[in-house]
């Protein structure tokens, strides 16, 4: 759906929904009259149907561009909810003054024009694709062994631009301020003012610190600086935007105003599905496997915090956040439906600013949660248990369809002697630099995990044999020619891979064993190479 198709979207319901506010506010101008005017005691079921009329404006209007009409009909729930919760009687009197209210928020939505509610595009951060993270460089001595370390883990470095007007813009600018750059690097910095500062310095005391961050530091290293440090801050601090957009599970029986979020989150670069009754929810979870759910909390048949308890009964969907959405303003109301398995409360009406930005955090949050339990710690690829399953998928795969899918087992070559010989910080760091290389070289549709200490496993669907032994060929004769850095010592690692094709083997464990004999066989016929699996005859 494009940009235009979604404002034109938008319009329509708004269009729509002033149709429907009118006949609700002349329904429940009705339902007063009637009920000012009779005798004897107002049934509950009656007054409980006028606060329910009013909830649904109340958490609506705001957000179709009528804030005035929403907060009249919040005050008018209120006083409903209140004498609803004390069993009290409502006089007529009182009664006919709810309607005659209702009729002047009647006159007022004819006589006042809808706001706009709509904020600028530019409010939005638009998702994008992957690329590398570019590093600006402001240092001397240093920049050229910097580069290239850097470079081997997959970061794209630059000495900074000192012209205002250059396109190239970094996402993190690394300033030595020990060097020649130590009073002139602030101006060079503030043309880059969106990119995250880190700085080297000489000393490492308080005083150099506390300095560091009032000059807007997020990183501080000393000098001699260690790379390894340097990198694992670097992808701590760099978060480019998902290469997949955020999704949200939208419940809400308001049908049109569950439209209107799901547009507005369109429109922000974040995929969002509806679900109007509350039995599809489960459906809807399997299906989309979202980041985030928002839930309204009031709903016929099933409460918010009720569904919010469905849900929880799945281990599945224990980590995906449950936002509550509702008109409800009493504090003591909303901590007990956070009691009730939900993780936080969105007050309706909200604005589409506030609801993209409100969303956007908080299904950051969730997926980075996820990754953290799926991928490993070190190097951010998949984890031992999850690559198994993918190798699963993709063996039932090839046997459904007969295409050729590959696994490829990597272990580096004399590892043992890379961490007695420079230290352990320095066999992490190899091992980072060989799982940034695989993440680079391989397709998007390829998946690498650490299989467990300095092993890792590859999947490749639709791939054959040969196409997997070059792809995996060229990654080798690179990693090998990689420069490695320990201190102020240089040196080079290779690795020794096998590969074994779904085609050969019918047992996804015996897939994986395949590959695993192939890739021990390149180790005892010299290391640094690549063997493929053959069948016996």
């Amino acid at each position: 759906m494009s940009a235009s198709d979604i404002e034109t979207r938008l319009a329509e319901l708004k269009q729509q929904y002033v149709l429907r506010l009118r006949n609700d506010l002349q329904t429940l101008i009705a339902q007063t009259r009637v009920m000012s005017t009779r005798e004897g005691v107002i049934e509950v079921g009656a007054l409980e149907s006028v606060r329910q009329g009013l909830h649904r404006i109340a958490g609506s209007a705001g957000s179709f561009g009528y804030p005035e009409v929403g907060r009249d009909a919040r005050e008018m729930e209120v006083w409903l909810q209140t004498l609803i919760e004390a069993r009290g009687v409502p006089a007529p009197s009182m009664l006919g003054a709810l309607h005659e209210r209702l009729r002047d928020v009647h006159r007022l939505l004819d006589a006042s024009p809808a706001t706009v509610v709509r904020e600028p595009e530019s409010g939005y951060r638009a998702e994008s694709g992957d690329r590398a993270v570019r590093v600006g460089l402001l240092v001397d001595a240093e920049r050229e062994s910097l580069t290239q370390a850097l470079a081997g883990f997959g970061y794209e470095c630059r000495a900074l631009p000192q012209d205002a007007t250059s396109t190239w813009q970094p996402d993190v600018i690394i300033v030595d301020t020990a060097g020649q750059y130590a009073t002139s690097w602030q101006p060079i910095a503030e043309q880059s003012r969106h990119a995250v500062r880190v700085l080297l310095s000489d000393s490492g005391d308080f005083a150099a610190r506390l300095q560091a961050v009032r000059d807007g530091a997020q990183g501080f290293f000393t000098h001699p600086l260690d790379i390894p440090a340097l990198e694992r801050r670097l992808r701590h601090l760099v978060s480019l935007p998902q290469q997949d957009p955020y999704r949200v599970l939208l419940i809400d029986d308001d049908e049109a105003l569950a439209e209107h979020y799901r547009l507005t989150l369109k429109r922000a670069g974040i995929e969002s599905r509806v679900v109007i009754e509350p039995a599809d929810v489960l459906t809807g979870m399997r299906d989309f496997v979202p980041d985030l759910v928002l839930i309204d909390i009031n709903m016929p048949d099933c409460s918010g915090p009720e569904l919010a308890r469905v849900i929880r009964l799945d281990d599945d969907w224990l980590r995906v956040p449950l936002i509550y959405l509702s008109a409800e303003h009493d504090a003591n109301r909303q901590a007990q439906a956070l009691a009730q398995a939900g993780d936080d409360f969105l007050v309706k009406p909200i604005s589409d600013v506030s609801l993209v930005a409100a969303v956007t955090a908080r299904a950051q949050r969730s997926r980075q949660l996820s990754l953290a339990l799926a991928r490993d710690g070190l190097t951010g690829l998949i984890k031992h248990p999850a690559i198994k399953d993918l190798i699963e998928i993709e063996q039932s795969r090839s046997q459904r369809t007969g295409a050729s899918a590959c696994v490829v087992m990597i272990d580096i070559d004399r590892f043992k002697s890379v961490n007695d010989t420079y230290g352990h910080g320095t066999g992490d760091y190899v091992i980072r630099l060989l799982a940034n290389l695989l993440r680079q070289r391989l397709r998007r549709v390829d998946h690498v995990g650490r299989y467990g200490g300095e092993e890792f496993v590859a999947v490749l669907p639709s791939c054959s044999l040969a196409d997997a032994h070059e792809a995996i060929e060229r990654i080798r004769v690179s990693f090998s020619q990689l420069e490695c850095i320990a201190g102020d010592q240089i040196f080079q690692a290779t690795f020794s891979a096998g590969i074994a094709s779904t085609l050969d083997w019918t047992d996804a464990e015996a897939l994986l064993e395949a590959a695993d004999k192939a890739m021990y066989e390149a180790k005892q016929g010299g290391r640094n190479q690549v063997c493929l699996a053959r069948p016996e005859a």
